[in-house]
């Protein structure tokens, strides 16, 4: 087994054992949006540049690290496909059909939600037309375009572009320190969370950056998806320091190492080997 491979392990238990947004996580709704006070690096922080948010950050930060709005009703479709997933809280390791067990793409807007999960990093590259992020989680990284041009009316249809695991983002800023993502054309294969709420490829998500100093980011995600929720709903509220060091570690998923995992934590539980 390779050195590395404890702290691999070590993340995707905790990516599968500590729950994201969920009805059962409706009592930290009522929490703030952790402040300003809270979120401060030792160092003075001085005014926020304007339309600028190049560089390392890390996150989620805060006195509650991220805070989980109310998942509402769900429409008859919602119902029945969130019966189908198996979320590992649940049904513990052996049983579920987290599609990240085996290292699938988290998607969107679940790659946000699970960095609750660990500090991680986020990298803005501001480059012309649009803004690239690049994740420290599984080294991804999301184009938002800044030029102006629509988002796709549909997807997975004649003429129109294939769902993709990340969607289709486009950005604006509002004002001088709030830059506006909107997304859609997410894979639907992909959760919401780590509890299996699903989610419908024509969903649209709007993320709010709002830089507030030089070091402090704060970010709340909104979710519309008439397809499978009664109503539109704020999936979390989070917030991001400056990283002083402008560096990130290496943070994957391995595959091999996934089916080490499942294997030593899954047979106990009264499954067969993961890799059969």
């Amino acid at each position: 087994m390779k050195n590395k491979l404890l702290p691999s392990i070590g993340l995707l238990a905790g990516l599968l054992t500590v729950c994201g947004v969920a009805a059962g996580q409706n009592s930290d709704a009522q929490l703030p949006l952790p402040t300003r006070n809270g979120t401060l690096t030792p160092e003075p922080a001085g005014p926020a540049p304007k339309r600028d948010l190049n560089g390392a950050w890390i996150g989620p930060n805060g006195p509650t690290k991220v805070v989980y709005g109310v998942v509402p009703p769900m429409t008859p479709l919602g119902e029945a496909r969130f019966k189908l997933n198996k979320p590992e809280g649940k049904f513990t390791v052996a049983g579920t059909n987290d599609p990240t067990t085996l290292c699938d793409p988290q998607g969107f807007p679940r790659l946000i939600a699970n960095r609750g999960v660990v500090d991680g990093g986020l990298w803005f590259e501001q480059v012309p037309n649009r803004i690239v992020m690049l994740y420290q989680n599984q080294k991804v990284w999301r184009d938002v375009w800044m030029d102006g041009r629509e988002l796709p009316k549909q997807v997975d249809a004649k003429g129109a572009p294939d769902s993709a695991f990340y969607g289709y983002s486009v950005g604006h800023w509002d004002g001088d320190y709030t830059l506006v993502i909107d997304t859609t054309g997410t894979d639907d294969r992909s959760w919401l969370d780590q509890n299996g709420h699903p989610h419908s490829a024509e969903m649209h998500v709007e993320e709010r950056y709002t830089r507030i100093d030089q070091k402090n980011l704060t970010l709340t995600v909104t979710v519309d998806d008439p397809k499978t929720y009664t109503k539109p709903f704020q999936l979390l509220q989070t917030a991001y320091i400056w990283l002083a060091k402008q560096d990130f570690r290496e943070t994957l998923c391995v595959p091999s190492e996934a089916l080490e995992y499942m294997n030593e934590l899954g047979n106990p539980a009264g499954t067969g080997d993961a890799a059969k």
